[in-house]
């Protein structure tokens, strides 16, 4: 390489770096100054979390560099001792390997693998931090005795640690294997494979020091099986998985010591037996032991135990099923997310959230309703809040969408709408603000600019303030981004709209935990951790400890420090209003579905969990659970908050009590009912459809199920088309709620016997005559005589 050349490429290499740095300085200073508009808390901590990640990324790259770099050194070195043959004609000519061309591309080489092996490392921030901070849950994993905190905060920091000296010590062997057979110190001769002694010696440190490590990894899988677990596997099972592991420990070391051996002596088959048996064993352990572990039907204390860590690992706060006097609910359930959707995307709006909340009249009670905010598809500054009353519909079924507290009856406070608001979900990733980051000078333009990348900033006039991170979501990960963050609802604090954002915290194992989706992935619990609140006008930005924060979360709380406030600090307006995110609730499903719980399976077609209202004002979802081997519902589960509290209620359902039957005979009886059936016939007939949403469950005296039926038409808003109601065994409906639920009761049967239609009166019959003849198989008389006095009312329903 000429001098020049060799210039010029210092002269790229130095340019490189530099933009690399000054692009990564820019980005932290304009981060800084972007936190500090929230508070000075912020600033600190967004700063020293981006100097950690730095940290990190260049402590990993140097260590890996170096390492590679000794490497290929100690690689040159051996190379003045090697000599290559060249044939000329039949001549055999033998010269040295010349040291000084190969050396500059040797440690080239091992910096550039150094490169590699080390980026990334920012992303080991989480764990890391845990693991130097600690967590302690008080509570025993049943396998090792150990703080279950120690499974949850440092084992995925010593598997970080483990992974990477294994990355080093594979890639090691691998880059010098590829030198030597390259200069010849390793090659082929006559079927035997030559090594140069100093060529053998150099691998055979390096392959013990890998030997060594998964020796290092071998004593980690006790850990990993307390971590992860499956409760179905006994305690023997375990031990002797954990044995396993110790015996694989063992014949590591085994083979790292082997491979001393054969560093100094050089006997090939040695050192290929030794990793043989190492391979084979490690197969062994992988699949035949795992195949082999005892696992069989879960103990009473085993299954208590699952119960008790699900519990822990997702939040779940079991609390007993309401008891509930009313004999119909106080509110049905009509509307949900999915349907407000259509009818804001009808009315040429775009749909940015809906929560369910509650209005609180001048004469302190509360109506539920739903508060949703919509902006216009041709992208205006405008946001609109529109308040929607969950029990009442217009003239024509559809929902009344009302922009000011005038257009609620007794209503106290909504807001009519937004303009140009500084905060909303899909919001652009810039814009000039009155108080925000200064843009005044030209040098401060150019550095917000390039840390953007943004041009836009660098315009001929002076910018005032600007601002970024405008998506609510975005902003509140901007400044904690270990959190996982839920979309945004919509609440209202003063009569001012605001966005609340729930950020959850994620854990990859946990004793005897239900695994479940999250996110793309399958974790072993979410809780929540941190609640975060933007002003939709101002975009000022809040952070508070969520109520339920569990021993993890408070962990995290305690690192982050006074940037988020104590959850005694939470408004009590704002405590009331969190609502319980869906997300959170379908990751829960699965952990109580388990055999710990004993409430059954969802049906797979169920869809989504509906919303509903306990008590007529508390906003909630439910999902309705099967017994197993049968076709009949055993477990309604509500999930809700209150006063910010989650907690879920388990209404375990007797299948003689009245309403056993599954989601899909549920609905196969309603649609069979011949007015819904008219119904639908005109609305096809018409050009519409009918679009019917999840059944919602009542545990009242009696238990009652209902569900909307609603019709979209091709060119309208969608509309409430029917209420199918069920109790006890009858099956009626109505054009609302009142006239659906007294087509169901004794008293709208006695005062109208000919209402009911007579296959509606024949099911219903048949499913009493089902009860009462199973009550009587198993010699419960009490249960067969109620059932039989119930049959004789419904037959004599038809009398005139």
């Amino acid at each position: 390489m000429t001098p020049r050349a060799r210039r010029f490429v210092v002269a790229v290499v130095v340019l490189v770096a530099l933009l690399i740095v000054g692009r990564w300085s820019v980005a932290f200073i304009a981060e800084r100054w972007w936190a500090a508009t929230i508070s000075p808390a912020a600033a600190a901590f967004v700063s020293n979390w981006q100097l950690l990640a730095l940290t990190l990324d260049v402590g990993a790259i140097v260590v890996a560099s170096i390492w590679f770099a000794i490497q290929a050194l100690l690689v040159a070195r051996a190379i003045a001792s090697v000599q290559v043959t060249h044939r000329l004609g039949n001549l055999h000519l033998r010269e040295a390997v010349p040291t000084h061309l190969l050396l500059f591309g040797a440690v080239a080489s091992g910096v550039l693998l150094g490169l590699i092996a080390g980026a990334g490392a920012h992303a080991w921030r989480d764990p890391v931090v845990l693991a130097w901070h600690g967590v302690t849950y008080g509570v025993l994993d049943p396998l090792l005795n150990l703080d279950v905190g120690v499974l949850v905060a440092q084992l995925p920091a010593w598997d970080l640690l483990h992974r990477f000296a294994v990355l080093l010590g594979v890639l090691g062997v691998a880059f010098c294997v590829a030198l030597y057979a390259g200069i010849g110190a390793l090659r082929r001769d006559g079927g035997a494979v030559v090594v140069h002694p100093d060529a053998r010696r150099h691998l055979g440190v390096l392959l013990a020091f890998v030997a060594f490590t998964f020796a290092v990894g071998y004593r980690l899988e006790p850990y990993h099986l307390a971590a992860a677990s499956p409760p179905t596997l006994t305690l023997a099972g375990a031990l002797g998985r954990v044995r396993a592991a110790e015996v694989m420990s063992g014949v590591a070391l085994a083979a790292g010591i082997l491979s001393l051996i054969w560093a100094l002596r050089g006997r090939n088959a040695l050192l290929a037996a030794a990793w043989l048996v190492l391979v084979i064993g490690a197969l062994g352990e992988r699949y035949a032991v795992p195949a082999l572990s005892e696992a069989g039907p879960m103990a009473a204390g085993r299954v208590a135990a699952a119960r008790r860590f699900d519990a822990l690992a997702w939040g779940i706060r079991e609390v007993p099923a309401v008891n509930r006097t009313e004999t119909t609910p106080a509110v049905s359930s009509l509307w949900d997310e999915e349907v407000l959707r259509r009818l804001v995307e009808h009315n040429g709006g775009v749909l940015d959230a809906v929560t369910a909340g509650e209005i609180v009249t001048p004469d302190g009670q509360a109506t539920p309703t739903w508060l949703v905010a919509t902006r216009s598809a041709g992208g205006s500054g405008m946001l609109d809040v529109l308040a929607i009353a969950d029990g009442s519909t217009g003239v024509d079924g559809a929902p009344v969408m009302q922009r000011s507290p005038k257009e609620i009856p007794s209503a106290r406070s909504v807001w009519r709408s937004v303009a140009d608001p500084r905060s909303r979900p899909s919001s652009p990733r810039w814009r000039s603000v009155q108080t925000g980051v200064s843009a005044s000078s030209p040098l401060r333009r150019l550095l917000l600019a390039w840390a953007r990348q943004a041009p836009g900033m660098l315009g001929g006039k002076a910018l005032p303030d600007v601002d970024w991170h405008l998506d609510p979501v975005e902003r509140a990960g901007a400044v904690l981004p270990m959190l996982s963050w839920l979309p945004a609802d919509l609440v209202l604090l003063n009569s001012r709209p605001v966005w609340l954002m729930q950020g959850m915290l994620a854990v990859d194992r946990f004793p005897l935990a239900t695994r479940s989706s999250w996110r793309a992935g399958r974790v072993a619990g979410v809780t929540p951790a941190v609640l975060c609140t933007v002003d939709a006008a101002s975009g000022e930005t809040h952070f508070f400890a969520d109520p339920a924060a569990d021993s993890l979360a408070v962990a995290w709380l305690s690192i982050v420090g006074p940037l988020i406030a104590s959850a005694a600090a939470i408004p009590l307006e704002l405590r009331n209003s969190i609502p319980y995110r869906t997300e959170w609730f379908e990751a829960q499903l699965p952990a109580l579905q388990s055999s710990g719980w004993g409430t059954g399976r969802i049906e797979s077609r169920s869809g989504p969990p509906v919303p509903v209202w306990l008590n007529g004002r508390t906003p909630g979802h439910q999902v309705a659970l099967e017994e197993s081997g049968r076709n009949a519902i055993s477990t309604v589960v509500t999930a809700f908050r209150i006063g910010g509290v989650p907690q879920i209620a388990l209404d375990r359902r007797d299948p003689e009590s009245g309403l056993s039957d599954s989601r899909t005979a549920l609905g196969q009886l309603w649609n069979r009912a011949a007015v819904l059936t008219h119904l639908k016939d005109s609305v096809t007939a018409a050009g519409d459809t009918v679009w019917s949403r999840g059944p919602r469950w009542y545990a009242g005296p009696t238990p009652a199920a209902w569900q909307p039926f609603f019709t979209v038409p091709s060119n309208g808003p969608p509309a409430l088309l029917w209420i199918a109601t069920e109790i006890g065994g009858r099956i009626g409906g109505g054009r609302t709620s009142a006239e659906a639920w007294r087509t169901v009761t004794d008293e709208d049967r006695r005062a109208n016997p000919d209402h009911p239609d007579d296959a509606l009166t024949l099911e219903s019959a048949r499913r009493v005559l089902q009860r009462a003849d199973s009550a009587f198989r198993r010699g419960d008389m009490t249960a067969f005589g109620r059932a039989f006095e119930e049959l004789r009312r419904t037959l004599q329903r038809r009398r005139r």
